[in-house]
C-alpha cells in the first residue's frame, strides 16, 4: 500500500490570472511535495509558468517529473522552454499524446521531435500508474453518461487519417492524502463528471478538492447546469475551476 501524499498545489499558468503574474491561454499547476521535490501537471503555452513561478518565488529545479494531460499545444506548449535541462526531467504521458492534434483544420498539438531528444519521456501505459508516494497518472477515464463527450471538432492523425480524437491520451493527477483524493484535471476532455467518478469508483474515496478545465467553455447552458448539478450531488468538499471551463460555467458553479 502507498504512503499518503503530503503536499501543496500552486497554480502557475491559466486563462484569468491577474497582475503581476503572467495570464494566457493554458494551463500548469506545480505540486510540492512535503519532504521535498515536486511534480510540474502541464506547462501551459510558453513560459508563462516559469514567469508566474519566479514571481510567486516557486524553485522550478526541484521538479523532478512532469504529467503531460494530454498533446495539445496549450498543456504542452510550455515544454520547450524547458528545453536547457539536459534531459533532467521525466515527463510522463500516453503514446496517443504525440499524435498530430487538430482542432478543426488548425494545429492543436506540437512538436515532439526536438523534445523527445532532451527529456526522458515515460509512456505511460496502465491506467492508474503511482509515480510519487501517494501520487498517481489517472486516464483515460471511462466514459459512461449520456451527456459528456469530447467535442466533435477535435482529430488526431493516425496512420495515415485523420479521425475523431477521443482523447485517449488523457491523463489526471490524483493525490491521495488521508481525508480524500485531490484531482487535478487538465481539460477532462472525457467529461468532468465521468472523471471524477471514475476515480471515485476507482480509489474507494471521495474527491476533497477538484481543480482544473472542466471544457465547458462553449458547452449549452442545459448542459452546464447538468453537469454542475450532477457535481454537486457527489459531494466533492471544494471545486476550484479553471482554465476552459468558462466564465458561465464559473459562475455557474460559484452560485
Amino acid at each position: 500500500m502507498s504512503t499518503k501524499a503530503k503536499c501543496d498545489v500552486t497554480v502557475l499558468c491559466d486563462d484569468r490570472l491577474a497582475s503581476p503574474l503572467v495570464a494566457e491561454h493554458g494551463f500548469s499547476v506545480l505540486v510540492e511535495l512535503v519532504g521535498g521535490g515536486s511534480i510540474l501537471f502541464d506547462t501551459g503555452s510558453t513560459d508563462a509558468f516559469i514567469k508566474n513561478a519566479e514571481i510567486l518565488g516557486k524553485d522550478l529545479t526541484k521538479v523532478e517529473k512532469i504529467v503531460i494531460s494530454h498533446g495539445h499545444y496549450d498543456h504542452a506548449g510550455g515544454l520547450r522552454y524547458l528545453s536547457n535541462s539536459n534531459g533532467k526531467f521525466r515527463v510522463y504521458l500516453r503514446q496517443e499524446a504525440l499524435l498530430e492534434k487538430y482542432s478543426d483544420e488548425r494545429f492543436a498539438g506540437i512538436d515532439w521531435k526536438g523534445l523527445e531528444k532532451i527529456f526522458e519521456i515515460s509512456v505511460v501505459r496502465d491506467k492508474v500508474t503511482e509515480i510519487s508516494d501517494g501520487i498517481f497518472t489517472f486516464g483515460p477515464v471511462e466514459m459512461k453518461n449520456d451527456f459528456e463527450e469530447p467535442d466533435s471538432y477535435f482529430y488526431v492523425q493516425k496512420d495515415g487519417r485523420r479521425i475523431r480524437d477521443f482523447f485517449e491520451d488523457e491523463l489526471n493527477l490524483v493525490i491521495d492524502e488521508v481525508d480524500g483524493i485531490v484531482l487535478i484535471t487538465g481539460c477532462a476532455h472525457r467529461g468532468i463528471v465521468n472523471t471524477v467518478e471514475d476515480v471515485k469508483k476507482t480509489f474507494g474515496k471521495s474527491v476533497k478538492t477538484l481543480i482544473g478545465g472542466f471544457h465547458l467553455y462553449k458547452a449549452p447552458l442545459p448542459k452546464i447546469e447538468k453537469v454542475t448539478n450532477v457535481l454537486k450531488s457527489l459531494g466533492i468538499g471544494k471545486v476550484v475551476p479553471y482554465h476552459c471551463t468558462g466564465e458561465t460555467a464559473i459562475k455557474i458553479i460559484e452560485r
